[in-house]
């Protein structure tokens, strides 16, 4: 299967969000990579953005 893996899981934890500068980006699901997120980006997929469940409403 093509597509980028998880440096810290292994697996696809990715999901697409928007950070608070406006940047969008693909950020990781598992605790490992959520942290590593937190750190590099000042968010994870918890606390950025996700225009995909604004467009549902």
């Amino acid at each position: 299967m093509a597509g980028a893996y998880c440096q810290f899981c292994g697996h696809r934890c990715f999901v697409y969000r928007v950070l608070a500068d406006g940047r969008g980006c693909h950020l990781a699901t598992c605790l490992r990579g959520m942290a590593h997120d937190r750190k590099v980006c000042g968010q994870d997929h918890t606390t950025a953005r996700n225009p995909h469940a604004e467009a549902d409403q």
